[in-house]
């Protein structure tokens, strides 16, 4: 008789080989190693490989949702939550975090032929910018963000920027590099006009390259933006 699995308990140790090793990488041998149990057991339970891993995609997505929700809410303001979990997405935490971000692996190497990955990686990152326009929305009411582009424009933008930097990170790409590139996407959202007085105060510690950084959101990114826009909304 298949031994009982504890679903959350092999959801983990199942999403974790997927993310270090995807899904042509990871054995059914692997997997039974991890989650401690014999094949009929896995089967019994999931059904198949594809199964499985079609479970663990939902289940980081389920991860990763709350995530956010949880930075953004547990933030003093909705631009600064904003802020946050932009950094703790686009930037490489430790030695210990996973590079890359498991549903756009999925995407790169599943979706094409399986089309319950793609529906599941949609329907992720769908909901991750809802997460952000929400967040993005709060901000504009209170003049924290720029009013002059839809905020689920900004949100979409925010998520192609956290999914690009998550593949150059499995490149080694470069820490110092990142996090500049993170800081322009994160002043990308500010109002125009002066920052506010509290992170004027800090922009005056700030290298050249920093202070050049913290005033290209206004002088360039603004028409990067209005392409994004232009085939549905008009950002003027």
């Amino acid at each position: 008789m298949p031994r009982k699995i504890e679903k959350q308990v092999a959801l983990d140790r199942a999403l974790t080989l997927f993310w270090d090793h995807g899904y042509r990488g990871t054995s059914m041998e692997m997997l039974t190693t991890a989650v401690g149990v014999e094949k009929p057991s896995l089967y019994a339970s999931f059904g198949s490989k594809d199964k499985l891993y079609r479970a663990a995609l939902a289940h980081y997505r389920k991860w990763l949702i709350g995530f956010v929700r949880n930075t953004i809410s547990s933030a003093p303001s909705a631009r600064m939550g904003v802020a946050q979990a932009m950094r703790m997405l686009m930037l490489h935490q430790s030695e210990k975090t996973r590079a890359g971000c498991f549903a756009t692996n999925a995407t790169l190497e599943v979706a094409d032929h399986d089309p319950l990955v793609l529906e599941e990686v949609r329907a992720t990152f769908a909901e991750l910018i809802l997460v952000f326009t929400h967040a993005l929305q709060q901000a504009q009411s209170a003049g924290e963000v720029r009013a002059d582009c839809p905020p689920q424009i900004l949100a979409q933008f925010l998520v192609n920027a956290v999914e690009g930097a998550r593949i150059l990170e499995k490149t080694k790409a470069s820490k110092a590099a990142t996090e500049a590139v993170v800081a322009l996407v994160i002043g990308v959202l500010e109002p125009p006009g002066l920052a506010p007085a509290s992170r004027r105060v800090k922009s005056r510690k700030r290298s050249r390259k920093n202070r050049w950084l913290a005033r290209v959101p206004n002088r360039v990114i603004n028409p990067m933006l209005c392409l994004i826009c232009r085939r549905t909304l008009d950002c003027h």
